[in-house]
């Protein structure tokens, strides 16, 4: 089975930067959670003090992670996609297999943009109304919404740009 490969070097260009930068920032982001979890881990066990608000910081974290590495996911290759029709294809009907990769890319790219656009509202009352905007207890640890809600809208505006290089990539011949 053929491994996909990207149109071009994940760095080249504005948006492979930009991607792998997002990349950087989620991979650092994992690095500093799950200090914070062994920290969280040491005060319990060491000093009967747990840090507060880790469950929150934990879940609210996962989520942004996720959205600042998918573009780079679906830049490198790493996205989870059936390519059986794809690979018999190549050989087949390289024509066929171009516009059935830009098809798929430009239905990625719509679907992810829909879901932006249906998203952004709940952005914008987050960033507009922080103090009703909260995850946590009152009273314990609370974080506002909004960096996160804005973390998942780069993340998703980057992977609808991603999927339209893709597209355009495909429908020029490259090996989106």
């Amino acid at each position: 089975m053929a491994t996909p490969v990207p149109p071009e070097p994940a760095d080249s260009g504005p948006l492979g930067r930009a991607t792998a930068a997002l990349n950087t920032l989620g991979t650092f982001w994992i690095v500093a959670l799950m200090l914070l979890i062994v920290s969280d881990i040491a005060m319990r066990n060491i000093a009967n003090a747990p840090i507060a608000g880790v469950p929150e910081m934990v879940s609210f974290s996962i989520v942004g992670i996720v959205f600042l590495q998918l573009a780079h996911a679906l830049r490198s290759g790493a996205l989870t996609r059936s390519d059986i029709l794809l690979t018999a294809l190549e050989r087949r009907a390289p024509g066929v297999r171009r516009w059935l990769l830009a098809l798929f890319h430009l239905t990625g790219a719509l679907i992810l943009a829909i879901a932006l656009w249906r998203f952004w509202p709940s952005f914008l009352a987050a960033w507009t109304f922080p103090q009703r905007n909260f995850m946590g207890s009152p009273g314990v640890f609370t974080l506002p919404r909004w960096p996160l809600f804005l973390l998942m809208s780069i993340g998703m505006a980057a992977t609808v740009l991603q999927f339209l290089a893709f597209a355009v990539s495909a429908l020029r011949g490259g090996r989106a």
